[in-house]
């Protein structure tokens, strides 16, 4: 599979090397069900299917990826159905996201992806810079996922966001993807590919979801990760991850 945003061309990575990649790293995601997306898709890469359907709105961390060798962690930011005040803040969720990631090493090993839909701005990519710093981590690989498209179609009881806003986001997407390559941040840059796929939104009334959990057929108990615009901005952010791993 190929695609060609732009002038850049990305490679899938078989499991093998995805496997070889991904040995003792740690990947911290916050953010979220994007973010969580991007993750089950990594999880059933390495394992070949996910033994739940875990769409958890907490703190996880999967320990037994890849023989393991690989540890993948999610923090869900934010809680937007608690009241603004009871809403925990960024720098504590992610503080927590770190303390449950435990023992983390300050190096590329330790990579931390952050992105959602909307809520991204720079002030949550100042507040990583300054908590990875205080807690020692400076050298930690970091990747942010920038806005996507969505709250586009008028539901009951979700915010809906007119064209004149949805280019306002754009133009706020591209501000973000600006600040983390000025601070030497990887990024997958998700606007444009999400606003011109809106026939592949999946399930959900934000109409911003491009993957869902389907139970696999072959196998008694598993979970299979559906959705294909999912599938390739997670390989563009595999591809960031794994460059020295792909043989082009």
């Amino acid at each position: 599979m190929r695609w060609q945003p732009y002038h850049c061309s990305y490679r899938v990575l078989d499991r093998e090397r995805l496997a070889t990649c991904l040995r003792d790293k740690k990947l911290l995601f916050i953010g979220d069900s994007t973010n969580r997306g991007m993750m089950h898709y990594i999880m059933e890469q390495l394992n070949g299917s996910l033994s739940a359907c875990d769409k958890t709105h907490h703190i996880r961390v999967y320990s037994s990826l890849n023989q393991g060798r690989t540890t993948l962690s999610f923090a869900y930011y934010p809680q937007f159905w608690l009241a603004a005040p009871e809403r925990p803040v960024f720098d504590k969720t992610l503080y927590q996201l770190l303390l449950k990631s435990q023992p983390l090493q300050n190096a590329r090993n330790t990579i931390l992806i952050v992105g959602g839909v909307h809520w991204l701005a720079t002030q949550h990519l100042h507040t990583l810079l300054r908590v990875l710093k205080r807690e020692g981590l400076q050298q930690a690989h970091l990747v942010v996922k920038t806005l996507g498209s969505g709250f586009h179609i008028p539901a009951e009881g979700v915010h809906y966001l007119s064209r004149t806003q949805q280019n306002r986001l754009l133009k706020h997407s591209m501000g973000l993807a600006a600040f983390a390559k000025h601070h030497r941040m990887d990024v997958v840059d998700t606007f444009n590919m999400t606003a011109a796929r809106y026939k592949d939104f999946l399930q959900g009334k934000c109409a911003c979801h491009f993957h869902k959990l389907e139970k696999r057929q072959d196998m008694q108990r598993g979970y299979h990760v559906e959705g294909p615009i999912n599938a390739v901005y997670t390989e563009i952010l595999l591809s960031r991850l794994c460059q020295e791993d792909i043989d082009f």
